[in-house]
């Protein structure tokens, strides 16, 4: 197995539903053919610099993935056919994958992108009225150091 890279553009005038499905269809070809994806990085609705197929909004999806090169061919194969993408690229990342080190990966970013035990606030103390009605006094801004000679 190999490490890739891909980003694909979907047309930006579809509504988020439809890309939701694209985004969810590509993923599904990558597992379905062997692979692994290792991440799915939405970058969102961006201006395009050009026109593009009659459009000048698009949505940018990066997926990070590890699978063969029968992998990548289907899955560009899916992005021609498929109207709503109107850009792709495909990069190789590396050759070889230890599979280890990428399920590490893989459960690494699971606990970070899970939600964090919420803390305890700290209780809000009373304010007294003439503490919030005196105004902030702004303190001056610090003037820079001057650099120091050498000799």
């Amino acid at each position: 197995m190999r490490r890739y890279e891909s980003v694909w553009v979907v047309n930006g005038d579809l509504p988020d539903e439809e890309v939701k499905s694209a985004i969810d269809k590509f993923s599904k070809i990558i597992s379905s053919q062997g692979g692994t994806v290792v991440g799915l990085d939405e970058w969102g609705r961006r201006k395009l610099a050009y026109k593009i197929q009659g459009t000048i909004r698009g949505y940018y999806v990066l997926a990070d993935f590890a699978g063969t090169s029968e992998t990548v061919k289907e899955l560009e194969r899916n992005y021609r056919i498929d109207d709503r993408i109107i850009r792709f690229i495909t990069t190789k990342k590396s050759d070889k994958v230890n599979l280890e080190a990428l399920q590490a990966e893989i459960a690494a970013k699971a606990k970070a992108a899970a939600p964090a035990e919420p803390e305890v606030a700290a209780p809000v103390e009373a304010v007294a009225p003439a503490e919030v009605a005196a105004p902030a006094v702004e303190a001056a801004p610090e003037e820079p150091a001057a650099p120091a000679k050498e000799e």
